[in-house]
């Protein structure tokens, strides 16, 4: 999982430096950057899978990833670091990445530096879904460092026949090497992380797309579902869990219309069948969540924008138990990222019995947009030790605003993070 995660620069998003656990909140004032961290997480794993260019335009090009300053002075320098602790099912003891971007106007890396220690991919059959088994007893060491085009450091042991330079300063090294030897494992645990934010009326055209991982907004839920559902255990499962907010359904299944893929959903008291477009927004929206994290293998690292949207407060209550389980689960564990404005769900996962069930491994933040101050920040802590002591409900200490996410007005334009 995520240890440390800073960023520079990076669209409203200032400047920030966090430690986050296995499970992570997210609240802050409307247009204070929750969505931009959202956004900050999806393109690490697009940037890993994809190469840095495409991962920019995705987000619409250098001049809409990197923060906006007034006027036309030198652009600010763009920064990212992060360091990942164990994670031995997908094969990794601990890695520390970072690049800097030139402040150019065009896409040019400064810099860029991995040490990592990953373990090595078993030999014969691949684990469940095909995934790589892998060797605890034979940790594999790899690190490069690059100074523009200039290879400084390259263990060539592990990623092959040393470079002196790397002529490419519009990617990096990470990309371009991240499906190749062993340091495969490292990309293919960057590339799973996932960010979701589904939007019921477009998940009721979904009709294709591919099956292997659920889009953001859920636009290819019937294939991805259907995929999950082929497993008998697995569906029951999924009903078991969506009947706790949606009691009258009794199954669902893929069928099809004409040509179109879709899901049907049976009543349990009517036997009435429906089809997916036909279903209240709210179970659509649960069905795709609990889909992600109930497969067998479920995303590294994954935000979960507002999961109150549409549902009732105890689907979202459910719901929150089931992320839990599969945060703190013995193998494949998934670390969660929860933004929300959500009294249902600041309890929901602040509460001290919430914070039992994780072993205090989950973590409150606080998005804020003010002058000289870090685009997120850890929740007050004597917030945190009343909760813990239980001087009131996570949600009392919200709508007095004790978290320090009130909207704030500035008097000033936010120029205080500089040039570099």
């Amino acid at each position: 999982m995520i240890t440390k995660l800073s960023i520079r620069a990076f669209k409203g998003l200032r400047e920030f430096a966090i430690a986050p656990k296995r499970v992570n909140l997210l609240v802050g004032a409307n247009g204070t950057g929750k969505s931009n961290f959202a956004d900050l997480i999806a393109f690490i794993s697009k940037l890993s899978s994809r190469g840095l260019a495409p991962a920019m335009d995705e987000l619409g090009g250098l001049s809409q990833v990197r923060t906006r300053q007034p006027g036309a002075g030198t652009p600010y320098k763009f920064h990212l670091e992060f360091e990942i602790g164990e994670d031995i099912s997908r094969g990794i003891q601990n890695a520390r990445y970072e690049f800097t971007l030139a402040q150019s106007k065009e896409i040019k890396v400064q810099s860029e530096a991995l040490e990592a220690t990953l373990y090595k991919r078993k030999p014969g059959k691949p684990a469940k879904q095909g995934f790589p088994n892998f060797d605890t007893g034979t940790p594999v060491k790899i690190a490069y460092r690059r100074e523009g085009s200039v290879i400084k450091e390259w263990s060539e042991k592990n990623l092959g026949v040393p470079i002196d330079e790397y002529d490419d300063e519009r990617e990096l090294i990470l990309a371009s090497y991240g499906r190749l030897g062993e340091l495969r494992t490292l990309g293919d645990y960057l590339s799973s992380w996932r960010v979701f934010n589904i939007d019921a009326p477009i998940a009721k055209q979904s009709t294709g797309g591919s099956d292997i991982e659920l889009e953001r907004y859920g636009s290819n839920i019937v294939p991805f579902v259907a995929r999950i559902i082929q497993k008998e255990s697995l569906r029951e499962q999924l009903l078991s869990d969506l009947r706790q907010a949606v009691p009258y359904i009794q199954n669902v299944q893929s069928g099809r219309v004409l040509t179109f893929q879709t899901l049907r959903f049976t009543e349990g008291d009517s036997r009435v069948e429906f089809q997916l477009p036909e279903m209240s927004d709210g179970t659509i929206r649960l069905l795709g969540l609990l889909a992600v994290l109930r497969q067998p293998i479920p995303p590294a690292v994954v935000v979960i924008e507002e999961p109150e949207n549409a549902l009732h407060a105890y689907a979202i209550r459910h719901f929150l138990e089931v992320a839990r389980r599969i945060a703190m689960a013995k193998q494949f564990a998934s670390q969660l990222f929860f933004t929300s404005h959500s009294p249902t769900v600041v309890d929901g996962l602040l509460e001290i019995e919430a914070q039992q069930e994780t072993k205090s491994q989950t973590a409150c933040f606080v998005t804020r947009r003010q002058l000289d101050v870090p685009a997120i920040v850890p929740a007050p802590e004597e917030v945190m030790h009343a909760i813990a002591q239980n001087l009131g409900r996570p949600s009392d200490f919200q709508r007095e605003g004790s978290f320090g996410d009130e909207p704030t007005q500035l008097e000033l334009p936010l120029t205080s993070a500089g040039a570099e």
